[in-house]
């Protein structure tokens, strides 16, 4: 009997002690995989935490590195479009003021050339016009000269004839 519960006491201590080392053994095989799976569950959530962060931030920064690329390409298509729009705008305000300035320069130049040309022309005129009418007048003057002189001479000659005629009947 004593030996039955020797070998009894044997098993049920055997039994305990397996199931012990046993329940030891799994808790420390579940504390391991519990471990194993939290690190690669918090490896991966912070790979892709890390990921969405760098895809975030990659994102922010080519949005603000395009826009600054855009405004500086907007700023030099502006200043070269508003360099390129004055120099058009004073090539034609120079254009027009030199066509106005040599408008007026040639408006006044044959102005005086026609001015010019007409005093010399009536300076002319008139220089024959008083030459031909002195001629005309010394021409009058001397016909009339000629004909008083001739006029008298014939007076004198019918006066002398009268006289001499008179005489002659006396």
């Amino acid at each position: 009997m004593r030996r039955f519960a020797n070998i009894r006491a044997n098993i049920h201590a055997n039994i305990h002690a397996n199931i012990s080392a046993n329940i030891r053994a799994n808790i420390r095989a579940n504390i391991r995989a519990n471990i194993r799976a939290n690190i690669h569950a918090n490896i991966h959530a912070n790979i892709r935490a890390n990921i969405r962060a760098n895809i975030s931030a990659n994102i922010r920064a080519n949005i603000r590195a395009n826009i600054r690329a855009n405004i500086r390409a907007n700023i030099r298509a502006n200043i070269r479009a508003n360099i390129c729009a004055n120099i058009c705008a004073n090539i034609r305000a120079n254009i027009h003021a030199n066509i106005r300035a040599n408008i007026r320069a040639n408006i006044h130049a044959n102005i005086h050339a026609n001015i010019s040309a007409n005093i010399h022309a009536n300076i002319s005129a008139n220089i024959r016009a008083n030459i031909r009418a002195n001629i005309r007048a010394n021409i009058r003057a001397n016909i009339h000269a000629v004909l008083q002189f001739e006029f008298q001479t014939v007076l004198k000659s019918s006066a002398l004839v009268f006289d001499a005629s008179r005489r002659l009947h006396v």
